[in-house]
């Protein structure tokens, strides 16, 4: 085995320990944050956002730490498929005039990621063993990344009560139906990215409400 294949596999073995140490540690962070069968009504304006912007900043830095194992998964062509464009996937920029219009884009992108996340992770099962920690770490964060939206989606009722909250369609887009194996390594390195992305604006979006909501709100 020579130097850089060896460094390769203990870089791997390094990453996947580490994984395997974390994950149950922010699972069970995750699940006090968050209650799946959570209602709006169930909580006030601030404890809320408080554990939005917790959970979302939580999220932001695991999708970084997955995105570097997901790197090292691929082999020597990472830093190459990382760097494709793709029109498949989802943006991660935040629009919106107003402050409603930018967390309903928040919301809005971070549901249509979910189905690309789902479809990452059903071609990394195809491609790597069962054990891989990608797959295992997408599976989790699909279940949380599906929590911030629902707590964002609070933050909009909050926001605009009197106005139904649009639910985009959790179903692939533009996905083309067969990918070779060097596309579908782009693709998830692409997802994962711009999911990445996407979370750190989320939670400067949701930083920018601290201290102005829920105050108006009581006020009002």
């Amino acid at each position: 085995m020579n130097c850089h294949v060896r460094n390769m596999v203990c870089l791997s073995q390094r990453s996947q320990a580490k994984f395997r140490i974390i994950l149950p540690i922010l699972i069970l962070i995750a699940v006090e944050l968050v209650n799946p069968t959570m209602s709006c009504k169930h909580e006030n304006c601030s404890q809320n956002l408080h554990r939005s912007l917790k959970l979302t900043r939580l999220m932001r830095k695991r999708t970084a730490e997955l995105l570097k194992i997901y790197k090292v998964s691929q082999g020597d062509s990472a830093d190459l498929i990382c760097d494709m464009q793709m029109d498949n996937v989802p943006v991660s920029t935040v629009t919106g005039q107003t402050t409603s219009e930018r967390i309903l884009s928040v919301y809005t992108h971070l549901k249509e990621f979910l189905p690309h996340m789902r479809t990452v992770m059903e071609q990394q099962k195809d491609l790597n063993p069962p054990t891989n920690p990608v797959v295992e770490g997408l599976n989790g964060m699909i279940t949380h990344v599906r929590h911030i939206a629902l707590r964002v989606n609070c933050i909009l009722q909050i926001l605009q009560p009197n106005i139904p909250v649009p639910e985009p369609a959790e179903r692939p887009t533009r996905i083309p139906p067969a990918q070779n194996i060097f596309q579908q390594k782009a693709y998830g390195c692409v997802v994962l990215s711009r999911l990445q992305e996407l979370l750190s604006q989320a939670v400067q979006e949701q930083k920018s409400l601290k201290g102005k909501l829920c105050k108006r709100t009581k006020s009002g």
